[in-house]
C-alpha cells in the first residue's frame, strides 16, 4: 500500500520542497516579527506546488499502449530492439512529461526520456492521434522477462510536484539460449565394450530416396547436391523422401546441486538461481537437439525429474529451452527414462547427456542407461579451472565404464570444444 501510494501520488519535487520550506519559514518569521506583509508572501510560495499537487492530481491520460519485441525470440547476449505505439485517445494533447519503459531483474529498465506531446485527432476523423517510442535492451540471460509497463512521469507547469503513472500493462520477453550451429557430418559412436569396441556413424534420420529439384528462395545450402548441380548446370537441392523413423535422446541435467551456486535473477516465473555452468549446458543441450532436428531425427529430451518433452520444431524448442531452469528434485533413473523411450520408438536411439556434478544415485543410473542407446555421449560440465577436479574425473571413469563416450568441459571453454579430440578421435555432429 505504501509503495503503491510513493508511486502515483504526487510528490514534491526537489524546487516544490524548497518553496515549501521557505514557505513554512515565512509563516514562522511573521509569527516572530509580527509583520503580516510575510504572509501574503508565504501563502503565495506555499499555495504553487499544493496548487500544482491538485492540478497533476486531477489530470487523466487516456493513453494506450502496444509493445513489440525485435526479434521475438532473442537469443540469450543480443540486443532486443523494443518499440511502443503510444495513442492519445482523449480530446486534449498530453502534457510535456518523461516516460521510461519499467522492466523486472535482471533486465533492465529504459533510460528516462521526454515524452512527446501526442495531439490529439480532428473530431471529424475516426483515428487517434499515436506516437512511436523506441529503445534498445540487452537481453543478457536466458528466460521468460516482464517488461513494462510503461511509466509516465507528470509534472506541473511550474516544476513543482511530479506524478507517476502506468500505462498499458506489461509484456514477456522470450530469452533463448544462445546456441551454436554444429558441422554436419557423422558422429563417431562406440558400440560394444572393450576390445569388441567398435565404431559406428550417426548419419540422418531415416532412410532417405534422394531426390533433386531446383534451388529455391530459402533453401538450405547444406542442401545443395552438388552432383545434380553440376549435371544439370544450375544449382540444385535434395528433396528427401524421408521415412521419419530416426529419433535421438537429449539429456539434460537440471539438478540444482549439480551445479555451482550463482546469483538469483528475476524472470516472468519468479526467482531463479542463475549458474553459469547450468547456462552452459543448457545452451549446448538445445544446440545438440537443434542439430539433430535439422537431420531430421525425432528428438526426445530427458531432464533430471523424468520429464520428457518432444519438440515438433526449432521454435518449440527453443521456447522450451528458455523455460528452463534447475529444480530440486529427487534423484531420477535414467534407465528407466530410456527404456521407455526405447520401447516406444523401437530401434535403439543414440544418447546425448549434459550434466553437471550427478549424485551417487543418478550417476549410477546414467552410466547403466548406454545400454539403452545405440551410441551415447557425455559432457560433463564443470566451473572454470575445475577440469581436473576429483569429481568430474571420477564421474567421467564411471560414465565411461558404463559405455558412455565422455569429456570434461569447463564452463568458460567455447562451445565447440565439446568435439575436441576424445580418444584419438573427433567428434563431429
Amino acid at each position: 500500500m505504501i509503495d503503491w501510494m510513493r508511486r502515483t501520488l504526487p510528490r514534491p519535487t526537489l524546487r516544490g520542497w524548497a518553496f515549501l520550506v521557505v514557505g513554512i519559514s515565512l509563516l514562522i518569521t511573521m509569527t516572530v516579527l509580527q509583520r503580516r506583509e510575510f504572509a501574503f508572501v508565504a501563502l503565495f510560495v506555499l499555495a504553487l506546488p499544493v496548487v500544482g499537487a491538485i492540478g497533476v492530481s486531477l489530470y487523466r491520460l487516456p493513453l494506450t499502449v502496444d509493445r513489440r519485441f525485435t526479434p521475438e525470440l532473442a537469443a540469450a547476449g543480443s540486443e532486443v530492439s523494443v518499440r511502443l505505439r503510444v495513442q492519445n485517445h482523449g480530446a486534449f494533447a498530453s502534457p510535456h512529461a518523461v516516460w521510461f519503459d519499467g522492466a523486472s531483474a535482471p533486465v533492465h529498465p529504459s533510460e528516462r526520456a521526454p515524452f512527446p506531446r501526442i495531439r490529439r485527432a480532428p473530431a471529424s476523423s475516426e483515428l487517434t492521434a499515436s506516437v512511436t517510442l523506441g529503445y534498445t535492451l540487452e537481453a543478457e540471460h536466458r528466460g521468460l522477462h516482464v517488461v513494462g509497463p510503461l511509466t509516465v512521469l507528470v509534472s506541473d507547469p511550474f516544476g513543482m510536484v511530479i506524478r507517476s503513472t502506468t500505462i498499458g500493462g506489461a509484456d514477456t520477453l522470450t530469452v533463448t539460449p544462445s546456441t551454436v550451429p554444429l558441422p554436419r557430418g557423422a558422429v563417431r559412436l562406440a558400440a560394444g565394450s572393450g576390445s569388441a569396441q567398435q565404431s559406428r556413424q550417426l548419419g540422418g534420420g531415416g532412410e532417405q530416396d534422394i531426390i533433386s529439384r531446383k534451388y529455391q528462395t530459402g533453401d538450405s545450402m547444406r542442401r545443395v547436391n552438388w552432383s545434380a548441380t553440376a549435371r544439370f548446370g544450375e544449382l540444385m537441392v535434395r528433396q528427401d523422401d524421408q521415412q521419419n523413423d530416426q529419433h535421438a535422446v537429449v539429456i539434460l541435467d537440471c539438478s540444482a546441486a549439480g551445479y555451482a551456486a550463482g546469483h538469483a535473477a528475476g524472470t516472468a516465473l519468479g526467482q531463479h538461481r542463475f549458474s553459469a555452468e547450468f547456462e552452459w549446458a543448457v545452451s549446448m543441450s538445445t544446440s545438440i537437439a537443434l542439430h539433430l532436428l535439422g537431420e531430421g531425427f525425432q528428438v526426445r529430451l530427458l531432464d533430471s525429474i523424468g520429464a520428457r518433452f518432444d519438440p515438433t520444431s526449432p521454435d518449440d524448442l527453443l521456447l522450451h529451452a528458455a523455460r528452463t531452469s534447475v529444480t530440486d528434485t529427487a534423484d531420477v533413473d535414467f534407465r528407466l527414462a530410456l527404456s521407455r523411450s526405447e520401447a516406444v520408438a523401437g530401434d535403439l536411439p543414440p544418447v546425448f547427456a549434459v550434466a553437471g556434478r550427478l549424485s551417487d544415485a543418478s550417476l549410477h543410473s546414467l552410466a547403466g542407461a548406454a545400454r539403452f542407446s545405440s551410441g551415447a555421449v557425455a559432457v560433463i560440465v564443470t566451473p572454470p579451472g575445475a577440469a581436473e577436479a576429483a569429481w568430474a574425473v571420477n564421474q567421467q571413469r564411471a560414465l565411461e565404464s558404463g559405455g558412455w563416450l565422455t569429456q570434461i568441459i569447463t564452463s568458460d571453454d567455447a562451445p565447440s570444444a565439446a568435439w575436441g579430440t576424445v580418444d584419438g578421435e573427433r567428434l563431429v555432429l
